[in-house]
């Protein structure tokens, strides 16, 4: 073997070597890659991968914080039932009341009222009997997270009432910072008729509604369950208060 073939072999062996070597260290440690490229393309690889751990950082970061807006899955808050229960009249009368239901957390940090005001009874409407007017108040506050949706369900326990929410009615209806996507024009038991959601990831807002509860029979006892739900984005999670006031008018 002359002297220019042992060189030869010597080198190939020497190449082998370090790549299998080079193998075995990128395999512990994938940076190396980096060192092992020419310097031009260097810093454009080194670049991409700091983008990419940035980006991860940021998506975890995001969704650790609700920023993403993908579908909560809340703890859901049940808050004890309140009841109003009112003598039905045998004439149009005024039966103005007030009930109200608010949850707050330990810390402060979330509070949510919910009042429904009923006002006057009126006998003999055209075409549906006699009514209820009534409306609804929702505020909802929170200092470290954001309000993610706001909506109103009202539940018929008898099918001789309806309940009808006037969305036409400018000057009563109102909501801030939500955006109002779905509106029933009547009751359905055990469906969501008012459904809203927040603008902007607000820390507070407000909806109000108001309608009419109507009595399809003179003689009978009626009673409706008006349940708000607020999911909220509490600096930790999402939670949802389920907060139901329930209204009777009884037969005289």
């Amino acid at each position: 073997m002359t002297h220019r073939e042992r060189h030869t072999q010597e080198t190939e062996k020497k190449q082998m070597r370090a790549r299998k070597l080079l193998r075995a260290n990128l395999r512990k440690y994938p940076w190396v890659i980096i060192l092992a490229t020419p310097k031009k393309s260097r810093k454009w690889i080194a670049f991409a991968l700091l983008f990419i751990v940035a980006l991860i950082s940021l998506l975890v970061v995001f969704e650790l914080t609700g920023i993403l807006k993908t579908s909560p899955t809340p703890e859901i808050i049940v808050v004890d039932t309140v009841s109003l229960n009112m003598i039905k009249p045998k004439e149009t009368a005024s039966l103005y009341n007030v009930v109200e239901s608010l949850y707050e957390d330990d810390s402060g940090g979330v509070s949510v009222n919910f009042t429904i005001f009923t006002y006057n009874y009126m006998e003999n409407w055209p075409y549906a009997g006699d009514s209820l007017s009534l409306s609804a108040y929702c505020t909802a506050n929170t200092s470290l997270g954001f309000i993610y949706s706001v909506n109103i369900n009202s539940s018929l326990i008898d099918n001789d009432s309806s309940v009808l929410w006037m969305q036409d009615w400018d000057y009563l209806a109102q909501a801030e910072n939500l955006n109002v996507w779905r509106w029933d024009s009547g009751a359905t038991t055990n469906d969501p008729q008012i459904m809203t959601k927040g603008i902007n990831q607000p820390n507070a807002t407000f909806l109000r509604v108001a309608g009419f509860w109507f009595f399809h029979d003179k003689e009978a006892s009626h009673s409706v369950t008006i349940t708000l739900e607020t999911t909220i984005f509490n600096g930790r999670g999402y939670i949802k208060t389920v907060m139901p006031i329930r209204l009777e008018v009884l037969a005289s």
